[in-house]
């Protein structure tokens, strides 16, 4: 029988047990509450009372079909995750604005120095918003919810969903893709592999980094109608001899 379809079985079984178990209101050990996501104190080009925020979905209930398939995911991409996904996922492990900006130039905070700021203005504002859902919603990381059966290959403290390494990439890609149309595709697949390196990690669920990007393209849009963003960014662009499409 093919090995990939023998670790599928066995994980379906895991998880068919742990669902029994959860029942039967049988609890893992205890795991430590996560620390509150802390956010910038402070909002550049939104207010925060946006109604996508407000209207933004809920994290999926434990023990729902969506959760029930996430931890399923989570239990595969752990069984089957090869030594360059876990490279990458420690390649990733800290949120940084570079980490997709390399895409372009690795050396782009410098090449472009008034863009890069207004992508930092930029990255703030979705950090808020994201660290306001994650409070909201608080849902224990993978490891945290299971720990007698995912391994993460390195811990985090704050809340799980949504997953703010997808939700900000996602935004630079978007962002990036307007100043460098011919990089976009590259740009949102570097956020893609961004994203999926939090799962390959075990420190988020699929439905996370999908909600996190999700997420990410409501910023976006939320700040392309932002009068002062855009002002900026068109700005910064010229300072630094970028052609705005």
């Amino acid at each position: 029988m093919n090995k990939k379809l023998i670790t599928l079985l066995v994980l379906t079984v895991l998880v068919s047990s742990y669902n029994l178990l959860v029942a039967d209101d049988v609890k893992e050990p205890a795991a430590p509450v996560p620390a509150k996501s802390a956010s910038p104190d402070h909002l550049i080009y939104l207010t925060g009372n946006e109604a996508a925020w407000k209207n933004f979905p809920l994290k999926p209930a434990l023990g729902s079909p969506v959760d029930q398939g996430d931890l399923l995911i989570t239990l595969s991409a752990q069984a089957n995750r090869t030594d360059a996904q876990k490279a990458e996922a420690e390649h990733d492990k800290t949120y940084a604005i570079t980490l997709v900006t390399e895409t372009i130039d690795p050396a782009f905070e410098t090449k472009y120095p008034d863009v890069f700021e207004v992508l930092k203005k930029a990255d703030n504002d979705e950090h808020y918003v994201n660290s306001k859902l994650k409070n909201e919603n608080q849902r224990p990381r993978p490891f945290v919810q299971h720990p007698l059966l995912v391994t993460p290959l390195f811990t985090v403290k704050d809340w799980s969903y949504p997953s703010g390494h997808s939700s900000g990439s996602e935004l630079q890609a978007r962002l990036l893709g307007l100043l460098f149309p011919d990089k976009a595709n590259d740009l949102l697949n570097r956020a893609r592999q961004i994203a999926d390196s939090r799962v390959v990690a075990g420190v988020h669920y699929a439905s996370d980094t999908e909600f996190g990007q999700s997420l990410g393209d409501i910023v976006f849009d939320e700040l392309e109608a932002s009068a002062k963003f855009k002002q900026d960014f068109a700005a910064a662009a010229a300072k630094d001899g970028i052609p705005l499409k």
